[in-house]
């Protein structure tokens, strides 16, 4: 009676699992990588850290620190540091068209004298600066939750319409 079995089951396949060995390695082979996918995420591998660039260029030198790697839907701040090594009259900051697509900037502290769009790029100028002022420009953007891919984020700066320094880079946005 111990090895009566119910007439729907059979025993070759239901206890032994003849035939569903694959499935089972599978299955276990999925939940694995899925597994590894969610720890690399909580260890930090997609994204939030900043990295700072920095540029010497011909009467300043500017340093961009920011994330290269973001999570859609998460908040992160960038900052822009220009120390001036001669006078720049009209100090501005050129961020490339890839600063803003997919992301909504929040607060830009502190505000730039004028703001205006150059060929899809936005310049911010600010109040003139004399050699060994420094001016640290703090931005907080919010990545759209739709804004997945890679982005190209140049940043420059000029004295009017001469260009100083520039750094070029990028972001990746994960889902």
């Amino acid at each position: 009676m111990e090895n009566e079995l119910p007439e729907q089951l059979d025993f070759e396949r239901h206890r032994s699992l003849d035939g569903r060995r694959k499935a089972v390695v599978l299955r276990r082979v999925a939940v694995g990588f899925l597994s590894a996918f969610l720890v690399a995420g909580l260890a930090g591998a997609f994204g939030q850290g900043t990295s700072a660039v920095v540029a010497d260029g011909s009467g300043a030198t500017l340093t961009v620190t920011a994330p290269g790697r973001v999570r859609g839907g998460l908040l992160f701040q960038a900052r822009f540091e220009v120390m001036a090594l001669t006078t720049l009259a009209k100090p501005t900051i050129v961020l490339q068209d890839g600063w803003l697509e997919g992301s909504t900037m929040n607060t830009l502290t502190p505000a730039p004298t004028k703001e205006t769009s150059r060929t899809g790029s936005l310049a911010l100028e600010f109040e003139p600066m004399r050699p060994g002022d420094l001016l640290t420009i703090y931005a907080d953007f919010q990545v759209n939750p739709a804004g997945l891919g890679r982005r190209a984020q140049r940043v420059e700066l000029r004295d009017g319409g001469r260009l100083v320094a520039w750094i070029p880079r990028t972001m990746t946005i994960f889902p």
